[in-house]
């Protein structure tokens, strides 16, 4: 590394007259309310990017001008953070600054045989308590060309804290062995999450070859403000409540007969019949939709219906018995005695003409 040969003779001395090295006297003041995109903001300091607690960045190469290096990160008044800026091949010094830019803490060497920095603060808040910016801003000491790593600690996130449903998300669980779990975690949490479940075994574990289809979705569950995993059918839904939670794509609230206790989410039925003559799954019969406008024994021939279960609700007569695939009385023997027209044929089982 070439250093300025006069700084470093001056420096030289000083630590041979045992005072070791100067004590810098850097300021920042004069960034508070810049653009961080503005010239005098970008000509002092290059914004490397953002940290989360628990992260640490990857490789940071420096080289002056600019002098300054910096990520920035949100905590919250009273956060006991822990910093270190690491290097192979500098000298580094590190400050930690609030929003405007006033040093809170620094350190140039963690001990007397290391020239890593290392900061332990706890945030004070900035002046303006909706912020939640501050900032780690470093540089070589002597401004020679080195590479950095920065890693931020400070208190555990609760990646499953949450007010609403609209909080929280289902994503995968993650870990080496992907299975097709999932886990509800708020959404401003989402990638801290995933960062902590990243497989570090090496090397990485033989895997099942399946994957669980998890059908899960995520809500707040308000008692214990943390977001959680239901079945679709099991959410309580509606009803007044503080956080009234809503069917999932497929489900309807099925309000209670109890003014104002939340409901149960019944699946939507399949549709079935129509034009397209949809047919229903084997168990299931095809039946009129009464909530729609079309009437078959009125001029809808092409009528949709839903799919349900066969429930007899009829006496059958004499030589007749109820068959559950038609959901009618059908006759026991039947003659076909009719001739059907084209596109129709002779059901034996209902003893008339139906439709191909």
């Amino acid at each position: 590394m070439q250093r300025n040969l006069v700084a470093f003779a001056a420096l030289a001395f000083i630590a041979g007259c045992g005072g070791g090295k100067q004590n810098l006297t850097d300021d920042f003041t004069d960034l508070a309310g810049q653009d961080e995109k503005s010239d005098q903001f970008s000509k002092k300091m290059t914004l490397v990017g953002s940290l989360d607690y628990g992260q640490t960045s990857s490789a940071v190469k420096y080289h002056n001008p600019p002098l300054y290096r910096s990520f920035k990160f949100g905590g919250a008044k009273g956060d006991a953070v822990d910093i270190w800026v690491r290097s192979t091949n500098g000298d580094a010094v590190a400050w930690l600054v609030d929003n405007s830019f006033k040093i809170i803490s620094s350190n140039d060497d963690s001990s007397a045989s290391s020239t890593d920095s290392h900061i332990t603060a706890t945030l004070p808040g900035n002046t303006n308590a909706s912020i939640i910016t501050y900032y780690i801003i470093f540089r070589e000491y002597y401004s020679d060309d080195a590479t950095f790593t920065v890693s931020l600690k400070g208190p555990a996130k609760d990646f499953y804290a949450c007010s609403k449903d609209a909080d929280c998300v289902a994503i995968p669980e993650g870990g080496c062995c992907p299975h097709g779990y999932k886990v509800a975690v708020n959404q401003s949490s989402v990638a801290a999450y995933n960062a902590s479940v990243v497989c570090t075994t090496v090397p990485r574990p033989l895997c099942p070859l399946f994957l669980i289809n998890d059908t899960r979705v995520s809500e707040c569950n308000t008692g214990t403000g943390k977001c959680e995993l239901v079945q679709p059918a099991d959410i309580a839904c509606g009803g007044f409540t503080t956080n009234p939670h809503k069917c999932t794509d497929g489900y309807t609230c099925q309000a209670n007969h109890i003014p104002d206790v939340p409901g149960i989410c019944v699946q939507n039925p399949q549709t079935c019949g129509g034009i397209a003559g949809i047919q229903c799954p084997a168990g299931l019969v095809c039946v009129d939709n009464p909530n729609d406008n079309c009437d078959p024994a009125n001029g809808g021939a092409d009528c949709g219906g839903i799919c349900q279960t066969c429930v007899q609700k009829v006496l059958c007569t004499t030589n007749s018995h109820f068959d559950t695939t038609y959901c009618q009385c059908v006759p026991n023997t039947c003659i076909q005695n009719v001739l059907c027209i084209t596109l129709d044929h002779f059901d034996h089982v209902l003893c008339k003409c139906v439709p191909n």
